[in-house]
């Protein structure tokens, strides 16, 4: 079961948010626990644990995106979906990791589809883990907890959420392909990037969840771009 929290304060779009996430839950055989809050204030002062967001940008006092960039000081990892009445605000979403949004009236399509994206990065974060040769032996870690990785020489360095880089001896080159159907994308000749991790896009660079700028390569740029946009639009 998912836990799954809407922020909404409009009770006609809340409703049928939540008619759809029941929806798509019966169609693709998983349960959610719905939890409905209306305002920002409630949601920020809610210590529970969900394992995804549905977020109003136009809420009462404190703005849904405002919120986001409160909640991100301590949760970077939860899922977050915005809910707006004009696309052109969805584009900020990048800012605080966003997976995705709908645009009002929400649409069974557009929260399958969120949907779809947010369970897919639920079960590659909690399920997938990466096994790495260090001088006392090897250590597994959780591939959700790769922001991007880099090499120099034969060495490379994991940089990860919350701790210090780990260095380890290795290939690029193995590590891309052990990775292949992962959410990983090869932005220069020295480094990949997890695109869960993804922040913002710019015209030759990505920024990472850690703040961290990835030059992206002139040769590699229009693929890396297009495969970047394409995975966090939902359109693969």
């Amino acid at each position: 079961m998912y836990r799954a929290l809407i922020v909404e304060n409009e009770s006609e779009d809340a409703d049928r948010l939540s008619e759809l996430v029941g929806r798509y839950g019966e169609a693709r055989h998983v349960q959610f626990h719905i939890t409905r809050h209306a305002s920002a204030m409630e949601m920020l002062s809610d210590k529970s644990h969900y394992d995804l967001c549905f977020l109003d940008i136009d809420l009462p006092g404190i703005s849904g995106m405002d919120a986001a960039q409160l909640l991100r000081v301590y949760d970077q990892t939860t899922p977050l979906v915005f809910v707006t009445n004009l696309a052109k605000y969805a584009v900020r979403g990048y800012e605080v990791d966003a997976l995705g949004f709908i645009v009002k009236p929400a649409t069974y399509g557009n929260v399958a589809m969120n949907l779809d994206r947010v369970l897919r990065a639920l079960s590659q974060n909690s399920g997938r883990s990466v096994m790495v040769p260090t001088e006392d032996g090897v250590r597994v870690i959780a591939l959700g907890s790769i922001v991007f990785v880099e090499v120099m020489g034969h060495r490379l360095t994991y940089h990860l959420e919350g701790e210090k880089p780990l260095e380890a001896r290795g290939s690029l080159g193995q590590l891309e392909e052990e990775l292949t159907d992962a959410p990983i994308v090869r932005v220069s000749k020295s480094c990949l990037a997890n695109m869960d991790k993804v922040s913002l896009i710019r015209n030759d660079y990505l920024q990472m969840s850690s703040g961290d700028r990835l030059r992206v390569s002139r040769t590699r740029k229009r693929e890396v771009m297009d495969t970047v946009t394409d995975y966090l639009g939902g359109r693969r």
